[in-house]
């Protein structure tokens, strides 16, 4: 009977233990619920009032110039002028949300937009067309606070200075064919002026390697064509050059022999800007002027890249291997040999008939 009521009694005790920390977990849930409300009254009630303050003073004025070079022709009065709005789509890209507004420009080329609504999470900038031509503005974002920004849209003129040009990037990119190499070169030019460039009248120079076959410009976005004319490995480009940076690519064939080839490119400036790259466990490359840099990946494909040493030189010599041969190559290669079988055994049956009438004579 003792022993019963010792187990009732554990039991009991257990139970109330039990009671007592379920009960003082529904207090502390309660305290906890009760805090977080408190603290999003806190919160939320205040950033209420401050978005309806906010709401009556987020206009602002955005104001500035379109600002033509001294040589243009277009007069800055009557340009219409586009404020865009930039923000961030929910996977995290830039997305234009249209135009915000529209005015043209007064005298000078001043414009003035009123009463723009702020939204400090967005980008901004001003565009215009002049002579069927875009020119925008720099990006720029608005701050708490703020109730004025003035930003210029600068129209540069054309210069006919093609030594401003600086080649910042070439890129030799080379893969093997059957029996030759294709080779895409990739050149970066940096106009840092404050004018475009245009090389029609003194065209931009590329020495390319000697006996290339189907050389082909690849195509542009750009808004102005670019023109090009090939004498033999020269390569003149017509072409104007819009301030910042300019992409050209073209691409031509060199065959190979017996598998290699020797390619000797020369440049107009030093080397240290030039790289070569080839597709993985593909062609190989050797020159005391290329050092290995790594691999790099590429829509889906692993690149071998070479730097190019710095040098006072400005050719760059360099030795490819490994090129798949055609069999018109080998079939080449058996016919001169059966040329020179047959060119060996007239030869030698000339000579025997020759020695026996020189002995009949003799007789």
């Amino acid at each position: 009977m003792k022993q019963y009521l010792n187990q009732q009694y554990s039991l009991n005790s257990s139970a109330a233990i039990f009671g007592f920390a379920l009960h003082r977990l529904k207090q502390a849930l309660r305290q906890i619920c009760l805090f977080g409300l408190l603290t999003l009254f806190a919160v939320v009630l205040p950033f209420g009032a401050s978005s309806a303050e906010h709401s009556a003073l987020n206009q602002l004025t955005v104001k500035g110039q379109v600002k033509l070079s001294s040589g243009a022709e277009t007069s800055p009065e009557g340009l219409d002028v586009v404020l865009l709005k930039f923000v961030l789509s929910p996977e995290g890209e830039v997305t234009p949300a249209g135009p915000q507004d529209r005015v043209k420009t007064k005298s000078g080329g001043k414009f003035e937009f009123l009463k723009v609504e702020q939204d400090l999470r967005a980008g901004y900038q001003l565009g215009t067309r002049v002579e069927g031509e875009l020119y925008s503005s720099k990006i720029f974002f608005m701050k708490a606070g703020e109730t004025l920004i003035e930003t210029n849209i600068i129209i540069p003129g054309i210069s006919t200075a093609v030594e401003k040009l600086e080649t910042t990037q070439v890129s030799l990119v080379i893969e093997s064919g059957l029996g030759a190499v294709t080779v895409t070169e990739v050149l970066v030019f940096s106009n840092s002026t404050a004018d475009k460039i245009d090389t029609s009248t003194q065209p931009l120079v590329q020495k390319l390697p000697a006996g290339i076959e189907n050389f082909r410009m690849m195509d542009s976005k750009s808004v102005n064509s670019m023109e090009h004319l090939l004498e033999e490995n020269v390569l003149k480009i017509s072409y104007i050059f819009p301030r910042g940076s300019t992409q050209i690519i073209y691409q031509y064939i060199l065959p190979a022999w017996f598998g290699g080839l020797e390619i000797n490119r020369e440049f107009e400036h030093s080397l240290d800007v030039v790289g070569v790259f080839t597709p993985i466990e593909r062609l190989q490359i050797k020159s005391d002027q290329l050092s290995f840099s790594g691999k790099q990946s590429l829509n889906e494909t692993t690149f071998l890249s070479w730097k190019s040493k710095a040098s006072a030189s400005n050719q760059l010599n360099f030795k490819i291997s490994n090129v798949p041969t055609t069999s018109l190559q080998y079939a080449g290669v058996s016919v001169i040999i059966l040329v020179l079988l047959f060119s060996t055994v007239v030869l030698f049956y000339r000579l025997r008939l020759t020695k026996k009438n020189e002995n009949k004579v003799a007789l």
